[in-house]
Order: structure tokens, then C-alpha cells, then sequence
């Protein structure tokens, strides 16, 4: 399948102890079924703490709730809850209305290390 009409990708990198995903596009069913198992993978390395960074989400529908739910659900619990990093008002109006709000801690920006840190150790787009 040619990978120019995948609607989302995933890139993740590490910053001092805590892993950094960073969704793009639209998380729906077909991105929960595409990104679950890379994800699940990254997460099964035993990380402290999680970062998600949803700036880029252009759509947030149930496929994509499940999938950030599976995040929380497998991440490492040391250092609290997985945090989501988001300044769309419908993306958190989708996540509020749901009442998926409660079990992150959402943010409004990218905490400052990881703000400097722009290198990614990679990049997914299921092939």
C-alpha cells in the first residue's frame, strides 16, 4: 500500500527518562489499529513517564480515544498520570465530553526540555 494516503503517523523519541509520542493527522479506528502495536512496543521498554503530544491531531474520534487510553493503560505508573499535551478546543471539547479528561493531565505546551529536543529516534507510518 503506498504510504502517502495514511492520514496519520506517529514519531516518538526519549528526553531524559520519559517517552515522547507525537501523533499527526487524524487518530481514528484505522490509526488505533495501524499505530496500537508500535506504541505498545515503545511502551513495553519500561519508560518512567509519558508524553503525548497532540498539537498536530487534526481529528480525534473513538478509534483515537481507545488508542490514548491504551497508552494509559500500559504505561508505567512511577511517576503519575500520562500527560497530553494539546491546544486544539475540539480536540479537548472530544476528550472533556467523553470524560477521558480525567485520566490525563493535559497541558497547553511542550514542558521546556522537550521543547528543545526536537530530534526524533523515529518515525512511523505503517506500511
Amino acid at each position: 500500500m503506498d504510504t502517502r494516503h495514511f492520514t496519520f503517523a506517529l514519531r516518538h523519541h526519549m528526553v531524559a527518562d520519559t517517552l515522547l509520542l507525537e501523533f499527526h493527522g487524524e487518530l481514528d479506528a484505522w490509526a488505533d489499529l495501524e499505530l496500537a502495536p508500535r506504541v505498545a512496543a515503545l511502551l513495553r521498554r519500561r519508560r518512567r513517564a509519558v508524553l503525548v503530544d497532540l498539537r498536530s491531531v487534526t481529528f480525534l474520534d473513538a478509534g483515537g480515544l481507545r488508542l490514548l487510553l491504551r497508552i494509559s493503560e500500559r504505561s508505567p505508573r512511577r511517576k503519575g498520570r500520562v500527560r497530553l499535551v494539546l491546544d486544539s478546543p475540539q480536540i479537548l471539547r472530544v476528550l472533556r465530553i467523553t470524560g477521558v479528561d480525567g485520566v490525563f493531565t493535559v497541558l497547553g505546551e511542550l514542558p521546556v526540555p522537550f521543547a528543545a529536543d526536537d530530534t526524533p529516534d523515529d518515525t512511523d507510518v505503517p506500511a
